[in-house]
């Protein structure tokens, strides 16, 4: 590390504590409980989030690293200066900043780079698909069983924890992936298998989640296995890729006849697409990312809608993964440390070896084989969304098992960023 590293490190660690001091001894004053208390609280989150992502940067960790770990300090978790309750009230915030995430997603996947790389893609999604959820339950089921874990034993209860489990091992977070790809600016083959594999994995967990609730409904004696459930839920990913066609369209239509603050309408874009994605009950992330990817593939607007998201991704970043931080839960860890240990480790050494078969055998180059698998293990937004859908559906063994869920997400958004940073490097497709 050089002089001039070590002195903007130092500038910044100064930068961090001082803010630091100024909201402890600001706290105490602020009108929590009233309607600006949520947001004098973002205000103070944005800043220090932002410092500490400049700070991990320059110790050659990814931004988002310290923007995470800036909301788990000052979040509920650690020193309590932003509360649950404020998280709550922000968290359309964070609904408005994935929608952006899921619009950038989907622009920055190119048709040419998917047909380039289809069979690599597939072979890794499906070899995810079957190895992933296959290892899972074969080692879940009877640890469940034997685990004595309250609310988690016994033999029904084993099984349908299992399978959840391993849906949200299959599961991970296009957020993450994203954030780091546009962070270093990645280009490349390996980058753009991760991000296919990403974008393709997010609409078969969807798939695989609506039939595991069939079956664990059945498991349970709740309902038979329900065809009619099925339907539905297919049908309500139909009707979201639908809406993203023609939400796509729309854009173009923008960019086309428009094209005026295009930085200011790609925010706008992400707002209206929460709403609609609100009110008509559809799949938020899904019809996003094929609205940004009709925009990217079927128009010549593709270059502008690139050029607002570049130009805007960096705060709504420090937003979604400073609240993101902060909303992580710890106080459940202990409890279930061995569970979560295990589970992290399995799914973890699950990927590489279903990423190197899927590899290997779709004939892949060397660098997807060895460091691909870096790119999966973060998992977010649909992986929660799966732990709440399940602690309503089934709240006896659901609540726990969120639990343990939302501690697995926070472990793995801490080290995965990181990991998939030295992926990229080891491919050669950013420096070091």
């Amino acid at each position: 590390m050089n002089r001039k590293t070590i002195g903007s490190v130092l500038l910044n660690i100064i930068g961090v504590s001082v803010l630091f001091f100024l909201i402890v001894a600001g706290s105490s004053t602020l009108p929590h409980s009233t309607a600006f208390g949520p947001y004098l609280a973002l205000g103070f989150l944005i800043i220090v989030a932002y410092l500490s992502g400049i700070l991990v940067k320059e110790l050659g960790f990814p931004a988002l690293t310290g923007n995470l770990l800036a909301g788990i300090l000052f979040g509920p978790s650690v020193f309590s200066l932003i509360s649950r309750t404020d998280i709550q009230a922000l968290n359309f915030i964070n609904t408005i900043a994935l929608s952006f995430i899921a619009l950038s997603a989907g622009g920055e996947l190119k048709l040419k780079s998917l047909r380039e790389n289809f069979k690599t893609i597939s072979g890794i999604t499906l070899s995810h698909t079957i190895l992933i959820l296959g290892g899972t339950l074969l080692v879940m089921v009877p640890f469940l069983r034997t685990s004595g874990i309250e609310g988690l034993s016994g033999p029904k209860v084993a099984w349908m924890a299992a399978i959840v489990l391993a849906v949200v091992a299959v599961a991970k977070s296009p957020a993450s992936t994203i954030a780091v790809i546009n962070e270093y600016r990645a280009k490349g083959p390996f980058t753009d298998v991760v991000l296919g594999v990403t974008m393709v994995k997010d609409v078969v967990v969807l798939i695989i989640f609506a039939v595991s609730m069939a079956l664990i409904r059945g498991i349970g004696g709740e309902i038979p296995f329900s065809l009619s459930f099925l339907l539905h839920t297919f049908g309500d990913i139909f009707l979201s890729a639908g809406a993203g066609l023609v939400y796509g369209g729309l854009m173009i239509l923008f960019y086309r006849y428009v094209a005026r603050e295009v930085t200011v309408f790609i925010v706008i874009a992400a707002f209206l697409a929460d709403e609609l994605a609100h009110f008509a009950g559809l799949e938020q992330m899904l019809m996003c990312m094929i609205a940004g990817f009709v925009v990217q593939n079927f128009s010549r607007q593709g270059p502008l809608m690139i050029e607002g998201i570049e130009k805007s991704h960096l705060p709504i970043y420090v937003i979604f993964f400073s609240i993101a931080g902060a909303g992580l839960d710890f106080s459940y860890f202990r409890t279930v440390a061995v569970l979560v240990t295990l589970f992290i480790l399995l799914r973890t050494g699950l990927i590489f070896l279903s990423t190197f078969a899927g590899a290997k055998l779709s004939g892949a180059s060397s660098a997807v084989e060895k460091y691909a698998w870096t790119g999966f293990l973060t998992n977010a937004g649909l992986t929660l969304s799966i732990a709440i859908l399940v602690e309503k559906a089934f709240p006896d063994w659901g609540k726990p098992l969120k639990a343990i869920i939302i501690s697995v997400i926070a472990i793995n958004q801490i080290a995965g960023p990181v990991l998939f940073k030295i992926g990229l490097v080891k491919s050669g497709e950013i420096s070091g």
